[in-house]
């Protein structure tokens, strides 16, 4: 048994974050005149337009870096706050406070799109190491040479914590999804992704499968709870059904690429090349 915030508390704490995720998103601005104004004096007429640009300008210049970094302070900071580190089991809706807990963390999400045009600064990272960096900072294992989301993803990983990706993966627009609800009972289990494997765009990986290495989710293709893809294994379809195997060249190991013709490709590379 665990307290059930009443309705109001909801309402109220839902809209106090839209409140401050809208005062964040005007943050660089209205700092910005603010210091231009004490640094003019309020003589605004008295100095060139060009000045006042110039000024106002670098202060923007200079304020959104500072927003960044408060934002990703209070993110992953009321991540760990809110939801600690999850670990696998059930959280039932009537016994554990697990899933009251997420929808107060997630009313958090706003914060996110302070960027212009109102866009989640995740999508600044897409296909990036900072991308990598900041789903480490949410718990995720994840190796080296791995590049997340080039395309985007809606949504990303939902569960880090319980996410491990090895050496050399891609994941394109795709859902790494580690939790189910099963008539009111949540359960939440690991994923894992083996080296070199690819998830092209809108596959997707359930809680408890497993992919091993060199194995490939072609597009529009679901895997279930619980099911393992085979090492050099291509899966396609929703749901998935049995996989081909590809042969794997022998040679492409990192740092023998020079043995190798050049137009010679092998299966993960040409999964790869297909995510870009």
């Amino acid at each position: 048994p665990y307290m059930v915030l009443p309705e109001w508390f909801h309402i109220m704490w839902s809209t106090c974050c839209i409140i401050f995720a809208a005062v964040v998103a005007r943050l660089p601005l209205v700092a910005s005149l603010v210091l231009a104004h004490r640094r003019f004096e309020g003589e605004w007429l008295s100095y060139s337009p060009f000045a006042l640009t110039a000024t106002i300008g670098a202060y923007i210049f200079g304020m959104y870096p500072l927003t960044l970094i408060l934002v990703l302070c209070l993110d992953i900071g009321s991540k760990w706050a809110f939801m600690g580190r999850r670990q696998p089991g059930s959280h039932s809706w009537d016994t554990s406070s697990y899933s009251q807990r997420w929808q107060l963390y997630l009313s958090l999400a706003p914060l996110r799109s302070f960027a212009s045009g109102e866009h989640d600064f995740l999508d600044f990272f897409r296909g990036s190491q900072f991308l990598v960096w900041y789903y480490r900072a949410l718990g995720a294992r994840i190796g080296k040479n791995v590049c997340l989301y080039p395309n985007g993803a809606d949504p990303m990983m939902t569960e880090p914590e319980l996410v491990t990706i090895r050496d050399g993966s891609c994941i394109d627009d795709a859902s790494l999804i580690a939790h189910l609800n099963t008539q009111g009972v949540f359960t939440i289990n690991r994923l894992e992704i083996g080296e070199r494997c690819v998830m092209r765009s809108f596959s997707r990986l359930q809680q408890s499968a497993v992919m091993e290495p060199k194995s490939v989710l072609m597009e529009h293709t679901l895997v279930l709870p619980a099911d393992t893809v085979k090492a050099n294994e291509w899966r396609q379809g929703w749901p998935a059904g049995r996989g081909w195997m590809e042969d794997v060249e022998e040679g492409w190991e990192d740092g023998d690429w020079s043995s190798q013709d050049a137009r010679r490709l092998s299966a993960e590379t040409r999964a790869l090349l297909c995510c870009t």
